[in-house]
């Protein structure tokens, strides 16, 4: 079966009813002013993984002439008996010209309602087929992107209920935190041996200002089993890290906050995909190793891919911007953001928060991470947001 596409900038218009429908070939009708054929490399590589016999071509048209167009896809029509269109993505000329086609033709002809997750016969409504739930790794190699590693690795199952516990009472105690952080950041530096800890209080910094470690949540880190054999005096620090990662934990401030969400995230059971510290290098197929800015967290929900910014600080427009442009990216219209973090700027709507709703941005503050059921209030934010409606946001 052959299956007509119109190639669109967002790329789940590109994919979604070829991985659902599994076609033996899907050929792209494109506008020509496109040069660079690696977009169609990238979803060839993205079909492979799932339908390893699929044939993937593109035919370049004039954008801006309805008879190109219809000839081009009467050609692909009449080369196949068994042909189906999908009317999806495109431009509107593309949708005008492929519908006349196909209805001369008597083809069948159908439309994705990517919101319900739907792929419907524009002639027959009650042909309906439920769509494929695709993953980040399919937005990802669709995109001509990859991954270029992580900034963290992912926290072990068996640390989970830990990190929660310690991360919940360092958001009460941010302050010392923060001071905290910076003292064990130098003196970590200056260790010879990378897991243990033998250091003067309060420690002279670069910066000028001497930083003393906050008793409470040292022992605290001992207590949840991060470090061991803590000797500390007002003069005086020891102790030793539990396991390597730990020494990563301690030395990154806002790092509590992102295995917070990604914990909570991976709990509810209601995201078919948690990523944590992700890079991606936007082009796999350059020689540079190149990659754009870290994103915090990803979560995939019903095929749309969320983005997960942490700041455990206050918000400012530059975050929104470099949020909103990330997601674009990837997931283009379809998609979503969130902001997470530990100031309040929903509770006291300000400005930042006003923009981050132009945006369609979801912001969750510092009463949300306080919550025990975080990971449900993050589930209802983000799936109660329609995609439809964010399409006509005035940005």
């Amino acid at each position: 079966m052959t299956l007509i596409e119109f190639f669109d900038k967002d790329t789940i218009k590109n994919i979604l009813a070829v991985l659902t429908l599994e076609p033996d070939r899907v050929v792209y009708i494109y506008d020509d002013a496109i040069k660079d054929k690696k977009y169609f490399d990238a979803l060839n590589k993205c079909f492979k993984k799932h339908i390893p016999q699929i044939r993937v071509e593109a035919v370049a048209v004039n954008n801006n002439s309805v008879s190109d167009i219809y000839e081009k896809t009467m050609s692909i029509i009449d080369s196949d008996k068994d042909c189906m269109m999908e009317l999806t993505g495109g431009s509107e000329l593309m949708m005008i010209a492929g519908h006349k086609a196909g209805s001369e033709r008597k083809i069948q002809m159908l439309y994705t309602d990517i919101a319900a997750g739907t792929i419907t016969d524009i002639e027959n409504p009650e042909w309906v087929k439920e769509t494929a739930v695709l993953t980040l790794d399919d937005f990802i190699d669709a995109k001509g992107a990859a991954y270029a590693g992580g900034m963290h690795n992912e926290p072990e199952e068996r640390d989970f209920d830990k990190i929660l516990e310690m991360s919940r009472y360092l958001f009460r105690n941010l302050r010392e935190w923060r001071f905290t952080c910076i003292y064990l950041q130098a003196v970590s530096a200056a260790a010879d041996n990378k897991m243990k800890i033998s250091a003067n209080t309060p420690f002279l910094h670069k910066d000028g200002r001497k930083y003393h470690p906050d008793r409470n949540i040292l022992e605290m880190f001992e207590k949840c089993g991060f470090i061991k054999n803590l000797y500390i005096t007002e003069n005086r620090v020891n102790f030793s890290y539990v396991f390597p990662e730990a020494r990563v934990y301690l030395t990154t401030y806002g790092l509590w906050l992102e295995m917070y969400v990604f914990i909570s995230a991976k709990r509810t059971g209601e995201f078919s995909d948690v990523k944590l510290g992700t890079m991606i290098d936007w082009d796999a197929y350059d020689e540079n190793d190149t990659v754009g800015n870290e994103i915090d967290v990803i979560l995939m929900e019903k095929s749309i891919p969320i983005f997960v910014s942490c700041k455990l600080r206050e918000i400012s427009t530059p975050d929104l911007n470099e949020l909103y442009i990330e997601k674009k990216r990837l997931g283009g219209w379809f998609s979503k953001g969130v902001i997470v973090t530990s100031g309040d700027d929903k509770i006291k709507k300000t400005g930042v928060f006003k923009k981050a709703e132009e945006f369609g941005i979801i912001v969750m503050d510092r009463k949300d991470i306080k919550s025990k059921n975080y990971g449900e209030l993050l589930f209802d934010a983000v799936s109660s947001q329609n995609i439809v409606d964010m399409k006509w946001k005035r940005v």
